[in-house]
C-alpha cells in the first residue's frame, strides 16, 4: 500500500498546472482571492436585468499578482471547475507565453481557443434549443432551417426527433432561414458568428487586420454568451508581460469596455513593476481595477501546507490527525531547510518524487530519507541558495545531519573555526595564538594583521541556557584578548566593549561545516579561497 493509504500518487507530475488537477484547491489566501473574483462575478451578474445600464457598467477588470510557481495559474484554471462559475460565466483562458508572435490574429485565436471544445458544443446545443423554443411560433421557418421535408414526414420522423438528430451529427441547415428567424433577437454580426460556430465548431477569423475588429468580435462573443446563456464572459489573460503589442492590446481592451464581460489579468510582481515603467497609462488602469488581488509573498508555510494537504485529502478524506501532522512535519523540513523549494510548485514536485520513493519502499508515509533521496537524485546540480560556499544540495543534506546532532555539533563548529584560522595562517594573513585557549571560555585565538589578539568563543549548544552561561562567562574573561568574538546560535542583546556577538544561523553553520570538510579532505577549488574569505568576514574573524 502506498503512503497514507492512497491508491495513487496525489501530487501532480506536470511542471505546470493543468485543468486535470485544477479541481484540487487550498490555501487561505488563495481561497480568499477566489472569493473576491466570485464577488466580482456576482456583482456583474446582478446587473444583467437592469436594462437602463450602459455598456461601461457591464464590464469589470480584475488584476491578480503573484510570484512565479506560487499557484496563480492553478487558481485561474480552478475557476473553470467550479459550479458557481460554470452557472454564471463562460471562461476563456489564454496563456500569453503560447502566443507567438503577438500579432492580432494570434492573440484572437488564442482567446477563442481558450473557451475549449465544450463551449462550442454548448453553443450548438443551445442553438438547437432556440429552434425548439421558436417552433410553436414559426413552425414553417424552423422546418426550412432544418430542411424538414416530405421524406422526413414519410419516414415518420417528427420535428422533435429531427432536432434531436442534429445534436448527434454535423448540422445541415438553411442559413438564409436561420438569419431570418434569429434577426429579431440577434444582430447581423452575432448571427454570423453563431453560424460560424455551428459550421466549424470554432471561430476562424483569419484576417482581423485592426484592433477595432478584434474588440468588435470579442464584444460580439460576450453579447452572444449573454443572449444564449444569460452568462458573463470572463477573459483570463495569464502570464501577462511587457511585450509592446500585449501592452497596447490590453490597454485597448480595457478602454473598449466589452459588455457583459470580466477581463482578468494575471501577472508577476516583477512584470507588474516593469509595466509601471513601460506603460504608465496601462499601469494606472491595472492599479484602479475593480478588483486588485495581490498574492505576492503568499509562499508562507501555512499556505503551502494547506494546499499540499488538500491534494492528499482529495484522495483520502479519512486522513488521520496523526498522518496530517506527520505530512506537515515533512513539508516543514523541505520549507525550512531548502530555500529553493519555498513555493508550491517546487514542493509539489519534491513530494511527487518522494511519494514514489516511499511507495517503492512500502513506507506508510513520506519519510525524511525519501525526501533526501529525492533531492539528491532530482536536483543533482542544485546548490543551496544563500550559501557563501555554494554548497551542493546533496552535501547540504549531509551537513544538515551533522548540524542537528547535538552530541557533535559544537565540536564540529570548533574544529571548523580552527581550520578556518589555520587556513588563513597558511595564507599569511593571521597567526594562531594557542597559549590562552582554555576550551572552557576560549575555543580559538589568533593575532590579526595589526598584531591584535582575537579570541573566539563558541556557544552553539542545543541548550540555550548553557550558551547564555558561556556567553556571560566569556565576556567576563575578555581582558586576555584585544577583541572577543562569540559565535552563538542564541539571539541575545548582551553588549560589552571589545566583544562582538555573531549569530550563527543554519546557513552559516552549514557553510562552516562544508568548508571544514573540504579543508580536511584537501578538496579546495580555485574559487574556494575567495569564498573562504567571505565566510570569515560574515562571522567577523580573520
Amino acid at each position: 500500500m502506498p503512503p497514507y493509504n492512497l491508491s495513487l500518487n496525489p501530487f501532480p507530475s506536470s511542471p505546470t498546472p493543468t485543468i486535470f488537477n485544477a479541481n484540487i484547491f487550498g490555501g487561505k489566501r488563495h481561497i480568499s482571492a477566489l472569493r473576491s473574483i466570485n464577488s466580482c462575478l456576482d456583482d456583474l451578474t446582478s446587473k444583467l436585468s437592469n436594462k437602463d445600464l450602459h455598456n461601461e457598467d457591464l464590464f469589470k477588470v480584475v488584476t491578480m499578482i503573484q510570484d512565479v510557481g506560487s499557484g496563480k495559474t492553478h487558481l485561474t484554471l480552478h475557476m473553470k471547475t467550479l459550479k458557481e462559475f460554470g452557472e454564471n460565466s463562460v471562461i476563456s483562458y489564454t496563456d500569453l507565453t503560447q502566443v507567438q508572435p503577438r500579432e492580432i490574429d494570434n492573440f484572437f485565436h488564442s482567446i477563442v481557443s481558450g473557451f475549449g471544445k465544450g463551449y462550442y458544443d454548448a453553443v450548438k446545443n443551445r442553438f438547437i434549443d432556440y429552434l425548439r423554443e421558436n417552433y410553436q411560433q414559426n413552425p414553417k421557418l424552423v422546418k426550412k432551417i432544418i430542411k424538414y421535408g416530405f421524406m422526413d414526414s414519410f419516414n415518420g420522423n417528427s420535428i422533435a426527433e429531427k432536432l434531436d438528430h442534429l445534436t448527434q451529427k454535423k448540422l445541415s441547415l438553411s442559413y438564409e432561414h436561420v438569419f431570418e428567424l434569429m434577426s429579431k433577437d440577434f444582430t447581423k454580426i452575432e448571427m454570423q458568428l453563431i453560424a460560424e460556430i455551428i459550421k466549424t465548431s470554432t471561430l476562424n477569423y483569419s484576417d482581423l487586420k485592426t484592433f477595432e475588429n478584434l474588440t468588435m468580435v470579442l464584444s460580439t462573443i460576450a453579447r452572444i454568451n449573454y443572449k444564449l446563456f444569460n452568462k458573463i464572459t470572463i477573459f483570463q489573460i495569464d502570464e501577462f508581460d511587457t511585450n509592446s503589442n500585449s501592452l497596447e492590446y490590453l490597454k485597448g481592451l480595457i478602454n473598449s469596455h466589452i459588455p457583459y464581460a470580466i477581463l482578468m489579468i494575471v501577472t508577476t510582481p516583477s512584470y507588474y513593476a516593469e509595466i509601471s515603467k513601460a506603460s504608465p497609462s496601462l499601469f494606472d488602469r491595472l492599479e484602479k481595477a475593480n478588483y486588485k488581488i495581490d498574492l505576492a509573498g503568499s509562499n508562507s508555510f501555512d499556505e503551502i501546507n494547506d494546499i499540499v494537504l488538500q491534494y492528499v485529502l482529495h484522495y483520502n478524506e479519512n486522513l488521520t490527525t496523526l498522518e496530517k501532522k506527520d505530512l506537515s512535519a515533512k513539508i516543514r523540513i523541505i520549507y525550512d531547510e531548502f530555500p529553493d523549494f519555498r513555493n508550491i510548485r517546487s514542493i509539489l514536485n519534491v513530494l511527487y518524487h518522494a511519494f514514489e520513493v516511499a511507495s517503492a519502499k512500502n513506507s506508510q508515509s513520506i519519510d525524511e530519507q525519501s525526501i533526501e533521496e529525492t533531492i539528491k537524485n532530482v536536483y543533482p546540480g542544485l546548490r543551496l541558495r544563500g550559501s557563501i560556499m555554494g554548497i551542493p544540495i546533496s552535501d547540504f543534506i549531509k551537513m544538515r545531519k551533522i548540524s542537528i546532532d547535538k552530541d557533535v555539533v559544537e565540536a564540529n563548529v570548533r574544529n571548523a573555526v580552527r581550520n578556518l584560522i589555520t587556513y588563513f595562517e597558511q595564507l599569511g594573513t593571521v597567526k594562531k595564538y594557542e597559549d590562552i585557549i582554555d576550551g572552557e571560555f576560549l575555543d580559538a585565538a589568533y593575532n590579526d594583521q595589526m598584531g591584535k589578539k582575537v579570541g573566539i568563543s563558541i556557544a552553539v549548544d542545543f541548550d540555550k541556557n548553557k550558551n547564555f552561561d558561556k556567553i556571560v562567562k566569556s565576556t567576563k574573561r575578555n581582558s586576555v584578548v584585544d577583541k572577543l568574538v562569540i559565535l552563538t546560535t542564541n539571539m541575545t542583546t548582551i553588549k560589552k566593549n571589545g566583544t562582538t556577538l555573531v549569530t550563527i544561523d543554519k546557513w552559516k553553520l552549514a557553510d562552516l561545516l562544508y568548508f571544514s570538510k573540504k579543508y580536511d579532505s584537501d578538496e579546495f577549488s580555485s574559487e574556494d579561497p575567495q569564498k573562504a574569505m567571505l565566510l570569515a568576514k560574515s562571522i567577523q574573524i580573520c
